[in-house]
């Protein structure tokens, strides 16, 4: 019995590991998520992002359940996503930081100075303001489902920035 128990946990764990590379190979957009919060910017990389609706047009975000900027995208917060290029390695830089209280993440990046939403930066493809509507419980995410209010693409010529994964059990 010992040995079936060995295979069998042996069995799970090869079949979530091959279940992870699986998962991995979901290419996905990188996009910044920012929000102005007490007058001060504030915003995450992410990846998982995807068109929900066409009318209205609508997304969903998965923020992981233990981000500080959960805080801040409640239902009837404003929010942007900023679509991010190959070009834009700074900005994603920026953001791939690990978190410091030092650290202005916004430092160095060109911002649209007319935007009165959260920040928008210049110089990537395309952004969204968008306002969450609703938030559902995923497992360790949860999942905002935001509609769109508006948006643009700046630099649609650009080719999108895109992310592959090792493992889909980890970023």
């Amino acid at each position: 019995m010992n040995s079936l128990s060995n295979r069998s946990q042996l069995s799970d764990q090869i079949s979530k590991e091959a279940a992870g590379r699986a998962i991995g190979r979901i290419a996905t957009g990188v996009y910044v998520i920012t929000l102005k919060r007490d007058g001060q910017f504030d915003g995450m990389l992410t990846s998982w992002i995807c068109q929900a609706s066409f009318e209205p047009p609508m997304l969903t975000v998965a923020v992981k359940k233990e981000r500080p900027i959960f805080a801040s995208l409640q239902v009837g917060s404003d929010f942007v996503v900023n679509v991010l290029s190959k070009n834009n390695m700074q900005i994603f830089k920026n953001f791939a930081r690990p978190y410091s209280e030092d650290f202005d993440r916004f430092a160095g990046l060109k911002l649209d100075q007319n935007s009165k939403s959260a920040p928008i930066f210049s110089d990537c493809i395309a952004y969204m303001i968008c306002t969450v509507q609703q938030i559902v419980e995923s497992g360790d995410h949860h999942l905002l489902i935001a509609e769109i209010l508006q948006g643009s693409a700046i630099n649609p010529e650009d080719e999108p920035m895109v992310h592959l994964r090792k493992s889909g059990f980890q970023y």
